[in-house]
């Protein structure tokens, strides 16, 4: 229970007894697998984080599948709109709830049909060592790194949490920040040190004739 919950009881306690004696009343005639996806949904509609990964495990706990829980938010479409639906997963997989961050790490089946497309990031020489670079652009921007034995790293230039590009701005030696929420990222990994925990997508790098090419997956 948050400090203002708990200021309010001890300030107002009959009127916050009314209001949990109405919660507890709320939907208490549904049975407990309802009243979870109803939580969920609830906590969707008005966008609070924290209670959206509360219920929806606490969903979980009851024996609701991942699934489940996702057709409730399909379900509830006309109420929520597909921008909460969007916000509501992105949540979920960032917060590594069983069900959605594994589903978010899976292979789409026509990802390894697809042909990659091969960016020419120009001469290896032109990269500075132990700071990133970026190139390419167009969709298909990536972010670089030489370390010192001159192994190059490669990753989408994407923040990992609304897909926002990372610019050239947001780049102070081996830490990229995106513009949008500041999550930061760190190179040579990738790995993301504010914001989140989702790193960023690396990419297969192979120097030929001097040159850094990087494939980026096809879609």
């Amino acid at each position: 229970m948050s400090r203002a919950l708990d200021f309010l009881l001890r300030e107002r306690p009959q009127a916050m007894e009314a209001y949990f004696s109405f919660l507890r009343d709320a939907g208490s005639r549904l049975d407990p697998r309802t009243r979870a996806l109803i939580s969920v949904i609830t906590k969707v509609a008005t966008q609070t984080e924290r209670g959206l990964v509360q219920y929806t495990r606490k969903a979980l706990d009851t024996g609701l599948t991942s699934e489940e829980v996702l057709d409730a938010l399909l379900a509830a479409f006309p109420a929520l709109g597909l921008s909460r639906i969007v916000w509501a997963i992105e949540t979920l997989i960032e917060h590594d709830v069983p069900g959605f961050a594994a589903a978010a790490d899976a292979p789409r089946a026509d990802d390894a049909a697809a042909d990659s497309a091969r960016i020419d990031c120009g001469g290896l020489e032109a990269l500075p060592r132990g700071r990133a670079i970026r190139r390419g652009g167009d969709g298909r921007a990536v972010l670089l790194h030489r370390a010192e034995d001159d192994t190059v790293s490669a990753f989408k230039a994407y923040c990992t949490h609304h897909g926002m590009e990372l610019t050239e701005q947001g780049i102070e030696g081996e830490r990229v920040t995106c513009s949008l929420h500041g999550w930061q990222f760190a190179l040579p990994d990738g790995t993301c040190v504010r914001g989140g925990r989702r790193a960023l997508e690396a990419l297969p790098v192979s120097i030929e004739n001097g040159r850094v090419l990087v494939s980026w997956p096809g879609t």
